[in-house]
Parts: structure tokens; sequence; C-alpha cells
């Protein structure tokens, strides 16, 4: 996980200057602009979306001057692409990562890019965006296997939990020993929050607050929901020993979870209906107390 976050670095610092530039806002190329007879807003999204890279010259070299502005480029895309059909706008990535082997550098610059905005943030957009931008990475037989070995790994585990599917399986243990999530009592409970915590700082910060909030509580009593704590880190034995701290909770670890599916980082969670599908993921504390709130 740290290995990846590293690669993109100096994107994150990029995109922190774009937003920080307000007004004085430049692009890479001219956009696309949809002619007349596009007389939908979605027909003039979709001719925007496919046309978008139309001015942009893969074969002319970017540079780190220039990587703030390919981060707005690609910014810009999402943007058209949440309001395209979903063919049109899977289909304008393979377009755009086709063109951009004519310039290998270049094309890995916009995957970056892309893992920025798409992995890295969460632009809420469909898995099916950046799992397309990977497999063109995949199918690309010049990319050296160590790149592409890494971007295998993210592949496999966003399409194991993909939104809208069903949650993987995972092994984890408890206090009685290993075992499988599906093994865990959901009780009545409509919504399960899958907690994913590790050694981190923030952890037992946030663990507190999910466990004092009124609502969370309040919906836990009433059997609405569930809350299964899955511990990430090293000290086990440790963690589980805290699961009378927390009487309305299931605690768990599984230690090899980032192995198998897609949790980004912790603190953070997954959002799971009474049939075990994936309603959201990798969201906040925050974002869960909000939902109370608001």
């Amino acid at each position: 996980m740290k290995k990846f976050l590293t690669l993109f670095t100096f994107l994150i610092l990029s995109l922190a200057g774009i937003e920080a530039s307000g007004a004085d806002y430049k692009t890479l190329f001219a956009y696309p602009s949809a002619p007349d007879t596009c007389s939908t807003t979605e027909s003039r999204f979709n001719y925007c979306t496919l046309h978008f890279w139309d001015n942009f010259d893969v074969t002319k070299q970017l540079t780190p001057a220039t990587d703030s502005l390919l981060v707005t480029a690609m910014s810009d895309f999402i943007s058209f692409m949440k309001q395209a059909n979903g063919n049109v706008a899977l289909g304008a990535i393979r377009s755009l990562m086709f063109k951009a082997q004519a310039n290998k550098p270049n094309f890995m610059k916009l995957m970056d890019a892309a893992s920025l905005l798409l992995y890295l943030n969460n632009p809420g957009v469909k898995d099916d965006v950046y799992l397309t931008f990977l497999k063109c990475v995949l199918d690309a037989s010049w990319v050296p296997g160590k790149d592409k070995a890494l971007y295998k790994d993210l592949y496999s585990r966003i399409d194991a939990s993909r939104l809208g599917a069903e949650m993987p399986n995972i092994d984890v243990s408890d206090g009685s020993g290993k075992k499988k999530l599906y093994d865990l009592p959901a009780d009545s409970a409509q919504m399960v929050l899958l907690f994913f915590t590790g050694d981190d700082a923030d952890s037992p910060l946030e663990r507190t607050r999910l466990s004092v909030d009124v609502g969370v509580n309040e919906s836990i009593k009433a059997g609405y929901m569930k809350v299964i704590n899955i511990y990430t880190g090293k000290n086990t034995r440790q963690f589980l020993a805290e699961a009378s701290q927390y009487p309305n909770w299931t605690l768990v670890a599984s230690p090899e979870v980032y192995k198998q599916i897609d949790v980004r980082g912790v603190p953070s969670l997954f959002i799971l209906d009474n049939k075990h599908v994936i309603q959201t993921k990798n969201v906040t504390v925050d974002f869960i107390k909000r939902a109370f709130y608001n």
C-alpha cells in the first residue's frame, strides 16, 4: 500500500496547486464543444467525452512543468464522463490509452493521473472506470513486469469488491479462532458497517468517535445497524482483548485483508446491506455521522 501511494506523491502536490490556483484556470489543450446537432444533454456530454482528447498531442512529451495541467485535464475528463453514457465513457478511456501507446512515458503519466483521481481520491464514479484504465495497462505488452504486477494486484482487489457487488466472504478471526465474515451474526440488521482499523494513530480516535455517536448507537439498539470492527494491524491478541469495551460491536481481525479486497487505507468503512451487497466503501467516520444528522 505505502509503495503504491509513493508513486503519486508528486501528482498530489500538483492537484493541490490546481485547487489553490482558483480563477487562474489553464488547460493543457483546447477542449471540444458539442455541435448543435447534439440536441440532448446526454448526447452533448457523450460527444465531449468521446472527443475530449482530440486536441491532445500524444507525441509531445509531457514534463514535470505540465503535470498539474495533465491532472486538470484528467479531472475535467472524469467530470464529463460522469454525465455521459457508461459505455461511451469506457470506450473513450480505451481510445485514449490506445492512442497514448504511441508515447510510452505519456501513457504512464496518464495512468498516474487516473490513479490519483480515481484511486487515491473518491470522485463518485463506478469502479468500472478505473478498472478500464487498469485493464489498458495490463493489456500493454511493453509495460515492465514489476509495474504490471502492481496494477494487476490493484485490479484483482477492486474487481473482487466492486460497488454494488456482494462483499467477498473474507477470512477473519475472533477470540474463538479463524472463521469467515459470513459466519458472524448480523442478526436482523438492514445495514452492516465494516469498520477497518489498524495500528495508525487515527484508528483509536475514530473508533471512539463512532462508538459514542448517538445516531449509530440508536440504530444498533433498534436492530437496524450492525458494526463489525475489522482490525488490520499486527497486535491481534491485544485488539481482540478489547472486545468488552465495545459490547454492541463485533470485533475481528484480518491482517491480510489488503490482499483480498479494496481497502485503501485505515480507518475507513464499507457499508453493506442485509444481503452483503456493497453500498459504498472507503468512507470516513465523518461520512457516517453526516448521514445521521443531515
